[in-house]
């Protein structure tokens, strides 16, 4: 029993390890041996800990671009509900857990459901896969950077890959003790078959291990068609607050790796209809970007504090930026195609 419960303390000791060190990481400076130890391990979970892979990819064609997303979520605890449905959450050996797969789909017409799933997940790290099910589909995830590949049985086949010299990793991180979050993101072209139909875009890939409560916050990300892309982070104070801290907006050339992270900006984000105003500003520049919803999906989670999450699939209306090196516009761009996310929720 003493070494069992030492086996167990080391694990969670080697899960505070592994956020301490992304938190450490300035961005794109992660190699690939990070990247895989990351996306192909399931670390041990203390009390508030949470593990998932999300999966998330953008169409370029149309008018209402196709959309996907998927995800594998675990946390602490032997159950939660999930959209009010009870999901067990334990281990059922080394490397195999029960979690809850999740996802969707808009097909350009029509949102498909991918359905709530209590799925028994393995992960491999030797083999680089994440298998899990979906509505009885079987799920794999595999590959290593820059080449991966994602099929859902029947559903969805994508090879994700450097195509159009969209290529991107990152690590990144908070760590406050007994505090903290770490994730990797990788962004890549994607190309494939979803439904039978044929799909080109990109694909944004990331696996979070957190140590916290859930929270309010707004995300969102936007791929532009000349290869650019924006993304925005900020935590708010309640479910309908407009302002934020912790805030985070960056605007990136993934292609000539150049980019404008603004430090610590003032950001407020508000809804009007089914549009989101975003604006936000630092001593550097000022940007104001306006997304219009054309689907959306949402989960609430509950078990250890609650959270819901509403995902909008956008596509921009407007973007602006000004800095002193000069103004951007969407004419400069071209069509952009992205996620919002509006959480809120408990913490207990």
């Amino acid at each position: 029993m003493i070494r069992q419960r030492y086996e167990a303390m080391k694990k969670v000791g080697e899960t505070y390890s592994l956020i301490r060190e992304l938190s450490s990481m300035d961005g794109s400076d992660v190699g690939e041996s990070v990247l895989d130890r990351v996306m192909y391990s399931a670390e041990a979970l203390p009390p508030l800990g949470k593990e998932y892979w999300w999966l998330l990819f953008f169409g370029r064609d149309g008018e209402k671009p196709m959309q996907l997303m998927l995800t594998i979520f675990r946390k602490y605890g032997r159950k939660m509900l999930f959209n009010d449905k009870e999901m067990m959450l334990g281990e059922v050996k080394e490397n195999m857990f029960q979690a809850v797969t999740a996802g969707w789909i808009y097909d350009e017409e029509t949102l498909h459901d991918l359905g709530d799933t209590n799925a028994t997940t393995e992960v491999r790290s030797e083999e680089k896969t994440v298998s899990s099910d979906i509505s009885g589909r079987k799920m794999i995830l595999g590959g290593t950077f820059p080449n991966y590949r994602l099929q859902v049985h029947g559903v969805i086949d994508l090879h994700i890959g450097d195509v159009n010299g969209v290529a991107d990793k990152s690590a990144q991180g908070v760590f406050i003790p007994p505090f903290g979050v770490g994730w990797v993101d990788i962004f890549l072209d994607a190309g494939g078959t979803v439904l039978e139909k044929p799909f080109r875009g990109t694909a944004h890939l990331q696996k979070v291990i957190g140590i916290t409560t859930f929270g309010p916050f707004h995300w969102g990300r936007v791929v532009f068609e000349n290869g650019f892309s924006t993304e925005f982070f900020g935590i708010k104070t309640g479910k309908d607050s407009r302002r934020h801290f912790h805030t985070s907006l960056t605007f990136r050339d993934f292609r000539n790796d150049k980019g404008v992270i603004f430090d610590n900006p003032t950001l407020r984000i508000r809804k009007e209809g089914k549009r989101w105003v975003v604006q936000g500003h630092d001593s550097y520049g000022h940007v104001r970007i306006v997304l219009e919803s054309y689907a959306e999906k949402r989960y609430t989670m509950k078990g250890g504090g609650s959270q819901v999450y509403e995902e909008y699939a956008v596509v921009a209306d407007e973007f602006h930026l000004d800095t002193r090196d000069g103004t951007i516009s969407l004419d400069d761009l071209g069509k952009g195609v992205g996620t919002l996310e509006d959480a809120y929720g408990s913490p207990i």
